[in-house]
């Protein structure tokens, strides 16, 4: 069967000058609103997270086509700051998923606790999804964990310790967004920002610690670079083998259905 005919993408200029020659047309507004949503979904398809959808600012911007794909580029540091951020934060989601998945494979997880790691995760694999579907691409999907991670008494402060680090890496996205005048993509940040402070409670709780133990959340590192020199200075590595004695561990890509439950999920829109 003939593959179908689509449309070629639009760049986001192209996208708004059709919106401008929509304004001066008398058309329904159900048909002005189908209209608008197409060129808006091909626009977006040219940024990370809608840096450069149809209706955001995106001057400098220029689109570079990769035999990987259509990708944004721009000529700023920021736009190039915002995509690392974005690129190692699914890497990151990436990660716990991997974690959370080997944990229950290998039944590390006390019985009491199984549902709440399940949840955990697959809440990390809606993280993940919601990030690749904006654009973000995985740094690497292949992780070195040291074997201490996997002792059962190091399970839930190990998870303690990365929880507060996304924590602070979503606060960084946050502040970043919000410099870049990009208010959904800081919201965005603060709606997974949240389920990890509750991931980080429950490991807490699960030690037999005050779980809500602040009033406000840790924002010590300022950079996600910093963010990453954290994650090795524990032992972990992104790609290669990380400091401390361990192995690698696999992306499994969609977690097994066994180590997952059903929870309300609401991708980004």
């Amino acid at each position: 069967m003939a593959s179908p005919i689509r449309p070629p993408l639009l760049s986001p200029d192209d996208a708004q000058r059709a919106e401008n020659v929509l304004d001066d047309v008398e058309l329904a507004p159900d048909t002005r609103r189908a209209l608008l949503k197409r060129l808006s979904a091909g626009a977006a398809s040219f940024g990370v997270l809608g840096l450069a959808a149809c209706g955001s600012d995106n001057k400098g911007a220029s689109a570079a086509t990769t035999a990987a794909g259509t990708t944004a580029t721009t000529t700023t540091g920021s736009s190039d700051k915002l995509t690392t951020l974005v690129n190692t934060a699914i890497t990151a989601e990436a990660l716990a998923v991997t974690y959370l998945s080997g944990l229950l494979q290998n039944h590390l997880i006390p019985k009491q606790f199984v549902k709440v790691i399940e949840a955990a995760n697959q809440t990390e694999y809606d993280h993940f999804k919601a990030l690749q579907t904006l654009g973000a691409k995985p740094l690497t999907t292949k992780f070195w964990a040291p074997n201490s991670f996997f002792d059962r008494k190091n399970v839930f402060a190990t998870i303690e310790t990365a929880e507060g680090l996304f924590v602070n890496a979503y606060l960084i996205a946050m502040t970043e967004f919000a410099k870049a005048g990009k208010s959904d993509e800081a919201r965005y940040a603060g709606e997974i920002l949240g389920t990890e402070a509750e991931h980080l409670a429950l490991a807490r709780f699960a030690q037999g610690k005050l779980p809500n133990d602040v009033a406000f959340m840790g924002y010590d590192i300022h950079s996600i670079d910093g963010i990453v020199k954290a994650l090795g200075s524990v032992g972990i590595g992104l790609g290669q083998k990380g400091s401390k004695p361990g192995k690698f561990y696999e992306f499994p890509g969609q977690p097994p259905s066994s180590t997952t439950t059903k929870i309300k999920s609401e991708a980004v829109a």
